[in-house]
């Protein structure tokens, strides 16, 4: 996408602050050289490229805590990780929409956004974001599987009876084949207030090492079965 074009986006989206079911981009120059280097790397290495990762700052931290189980599972079957820190839905859609799926062909893509629309944003409108998501990348890649992660639980009782509300919502994407949908909230939240702590850092959001590997126990039985790989001894 031309650069001038680019920024006429961005000055829209920062005057229009767009619902998180309408594409929109952020207005970080830094932001915008990381979705470039997802097209880029989408250019380069399509052929590659079997498995999508999509998200916010959870997801993009595979890359950081989440490393040494990103490594393990994933990476050998050719896996972009694609999360950026901050993203909210109509982010990571506005990045579908411009470049970061052109000419892909992966098995499948895993997909956990909405956590940060939380603070602007109702539950119903979130979930539409998370759809509009879901949708998009079915248009544009209709061979490609999609599992739709849930929202985590997080911060406290009243948030997580929130993101447990949006994941009502958004299960009834799941059509039993080609789009499935896993709610991991019994593997990190115990009710009330109690959190499985050692699964987060201290700001009951982000994820430790173990969160990332009890993300990966959790996911890799149905992920596996979706990919076509048998999960035996796959699994963390």
């Amino acid at each position: 996408m031309h650069s001038s074009l680019v920024a006429l986006l961005v000055v829209f989206a920062v005057a229009f602050a767009a619902p998180p079911y309408d594409p929109a981009p952020r207005p970080e120059q830094s932001w915008l050289d990381r979705h470039e280097s997802f097209v880029n790397n989408t250019l380069v290495n399509a052929e590659s490229i079997n498995v999508l990762f999509y998200g916010d700052s959870i997801t993009d931290g595979w890359d950081n805590a989440g490393n040494p189980t990103f490594q393990e599972f994933y990476v050998p079957l050719g896996t972009a990780n694609y999360g950026i820190g901050g993203d909210r839905a109509e982010h990571v859609l506005w990045r579908i929409v411009n470049g970061e799926v052109q000419n892909l062909s992966p098995k499948i893509a895993v997909l956990k956004i909405g956590t940060n629309n939380l603070g602007a944003n109702n539950d119903t409108d979130i979930a539409r974001g998370v759809a509009a998501n879901v949708q998009e990348l079915k248009a544009r890649l209709p061979d490609m599987k999609i599992l739709l992660l849930g929202v985590l639980p997080r911060t406290n009782e009243a948030m997580t009876i929130r993101t447990s509300n949006i994941n009502d919502m958004i299960s009834v994407l799941d059509n039993g084949d080609t789009t499935r949908f896993l709610d991991m909230k019994e593997h990190f939240y115990r009710g009330g207030n109690d959190f499985v702590t050692e699964l987060y850092t201290a700001d009951l959001l982000h994820l430790t090492a173990a969160g990332y590997a009890k993300w990966a126990e959790a996911m890799n039985p149905l992920f596996f079965e979706m990919f076509g790989q048998n999960s035996t001894n796959l699994i963390v």
